[in-house]
C-alpha cells in the first residue's frame, strides 16, 4: 500500500536502496538525480535525519548538503554533514574489532569495508557467493563480546551490539513527540527502524518481506514520494 502523505513530519532516510540505487561499490552509488537539491529543500521546512550504514564523512562525498543531519555506521556515528561528528562506541567493542581484524578469511571476491567503528564484508558478485557466505558465518558464530553480526544484501557487517537503526529511530522520535515519524529504508538494518515505530509511517522501498506499513517499488517512487512534501511550498513560491 502507498504510504500517505503527513502533515507534521519527521524524516528518516536511509540511503542506499532508498535515495540511491545499489552499486557494485559503495563510492559508485551516486544519488538519484536531484536528490541534494531535495533533502536540502525538506531539510529547511522538516527535521530530516539520514540513518545509514556509511560514515557520515562518506556521505559527504555522494551529498554535498552542509548541515543535514545524519547518524552514520547504523548510529555508532552522530553529527551533521561537513559539521561534528562523534562517535558512540564502548572501549570493549573497539578491542573486539581489532581481533575480528586479525580473524578476518583472505578469500577470493571478498571485500573488506572497514569503517573504524563497525566492519562491512562484501561478497557480492564474488566467483563463489556461497562458499564465502558459509565462511563468513562461520566467522559470524565466534565474535567476541560486545559485537553482534547483521546480514545484508551480500554484506556481513560486524557492529558493537546494542546499537542500530532501532535504537536511532526510538531517539529521533523521542525528539519530536508531537510530530509523525516518516520512515523509508529497504534492507535488513532499516527494518530495525520500522519495528521500533510501529505506529509511524514505514515505508520499504523494493520487493521482500518486511514490517514497514507501506511499500514504493523502487527508488524513483521513494523520491517521488518525499517531492510531495514540497509540492504547496513550490506553489506558493514559484
Amino acid at each position: 500500500m502507498r504510504p500517505p502523505r503527513v502533515e507534521n513530519p519527521v524524516f528518516l532516510l536511509d540511503y542506499d536502496g532508498t535515495l540511491a540505487e545499489i552499486a557494485p561499490r559503495p563510492e559508485e552509488a551516486r544519488p538519484y538525480p536531484g536528490v541534494p537539491e531535495l533533502l536540502a529543500a525538506l531539510a529547511r521546512r522538516y527535521p530530516v535525519y539520514l540513518v545509514t550504514g556509511r560514515r557520515v564523512w562518506d556521505l559527504e562525498r555522494l551529498l554535498p548538503v552542509r548541515g543535514l543531519r545524519a547518524y552514520g555506521v547504523h548510529g555508532l556515528e552522530e553529527g551533521t554533514l561537513f559539521g561534528q561528528v562523534r562517535a558512540r562506541v564502548p572501549e570493549a567493542a573497539l578491542v573486539g574489532l581489532e581481533i575480528v581484524r586479525e580473524r578476518l578469511p583472505r578469500l577470493p571476491g571478498l571485500r573488506v569495508e572497514d569503517k573504524e567503528l563497525a566492519i562491512a564484508l562484501h561478497y557480492r558478485g564474488a566467483p563463489d557467493e556461497g562458499d564465502l557466505e558459509a565462511a563468513l558465518r562461520r566467522l559470524a558464530e565466534e565474535l567476541p563480546p560486545g559485537l553482534e553480526a547483521l546480514w545484508g544484501k551480500k554484506v556481513l557487517e560486524i557492529r558493537p551490539r546494542g546499537f542500530g537503526k532501532g535504537r536511532v529511530a526510538r531517539e529521533i522520535a523521542g525528539r519530536f513527540p508531537d510530530r509523525t515519524s516518516v520512515v523509508l529504508g529497504d534492507d535488513a538494518t532499516d527494518e530495525e527502524m520500522f519495528r521500533a515505530l510501529p505506529e509511524a509511517v514505514t515505508v520499504k522501498v523494493g520487493p521482500g518481506p518486511t514490517a514497514a506499513r507501506y511499500r514504493l517499488p523502487d527508488v524513483a517512487a521513494a523520491v517521488g514520494y518525499l517531492r510531495e512534501y514540497l509540492e504547496d511550498h513550490e506553489e506558493e513560491h514559484p
